[in-house]
């Protein structure tokens, strides 16, 4: 499967292609099995996102923040401004399916849609596989030194190891450990004081040895790794 496979499979999950795109993509996915598979998982996979979230309603007034950060000319204008915004910005082309789930996330927030309810993190990482075509986790990081972590296709892990998240909030110092567990569902992590979470730092999991590293620092196999963002 090809990088612009995986980039049109985002855009079709997501709503993205128009209608003539994604009807040439759905007569694709009748003949190829393959595609047709990646994208029901992707489906799946974000099916596990929309699970974890609860609606708000969105007002005139969050309306008027959208149109006004797409310039778009009024309120009732921003949500076709929002999509064609998805559509033509230059960076979602390129980054393919990645970028296309950081998408859906900034247009839950936009829209009043939160993975958390009670409060709202200051970044947010997607966590992509070792050769970033995979998504395997969301990590939602607060300024409280704690995160929330939605995992949602994590290697399998042995009987005798643990899943590690760590995070690198200074190079000079090195990586961070927030925190274990062993079963692979939504869980909040909270981890030593830190600096606020910055924008391109580094979350990942790993697999370590049972009761986490013996060393403070990451010894085993990174299963995903991503790079903070800040919800829009």
């Amino acid at each position: 499967m090809t990088p612009q496979d995986r980039e049109q499979i985002g855009e079709y999950v997501l709503g993205l292609l128009e209608d003539s795109q994604a009807q040439a993509f759905e007569a694709r996915l009748a003949n190829e099995p393959e595609l047709a598979t990646a994208v029901a998982k992707l489906q799946a996979q974000l099916e596990t996102l929309d699970d974890t979230a609860g609606e708000l309603p969105a007002g005139p007034a969050l309306w008027q923040r959208i149109a006004d950060r797409l310039d778009g000319p009024n309120a009732e204008q921003a949500q076709p401004a929002l999509n064609r915004s998805a559509n033509d910005n230059h960076w979602t082309r390129r980054l393919g399916m990645a970028a296309s789930i950081v998408i859906a996330l900034a247009v839950g927030y936009l829209t009043g849609t939160h993975l958390t309810t009670s409060r709202q993190p200051v970044m947010i990482a997607v966590l992509l596989s070792e050769d970033g075509s995979e998504p395997g986790a969301i990590v939602e990081a607060y300024a409280d030194d704690t995160i929330r972590l939605v995992p949602f296709d994590l290697t399998a892990r042995p009987a005798d190891r643990v899943y590690q998240v760590w995070t690198l909030p200074d190079p000079e110092t090195g990586p961070v450990s927030m925190g274990i567990f062993d079963d692979p569902a939504t869980l909040s992590l909270s981890g030593p004081d830190l600096p606020p979470p910055e924008p391109g730092q580094l979350y990942e999991i790993t697999l370590e040895p049972s009761g986490g590293s013996p060393t403070g620092r990451p010894t085993g196999p990174i299963l995903v790794k991503g790079f903070a963002k800040m919800p829009l």
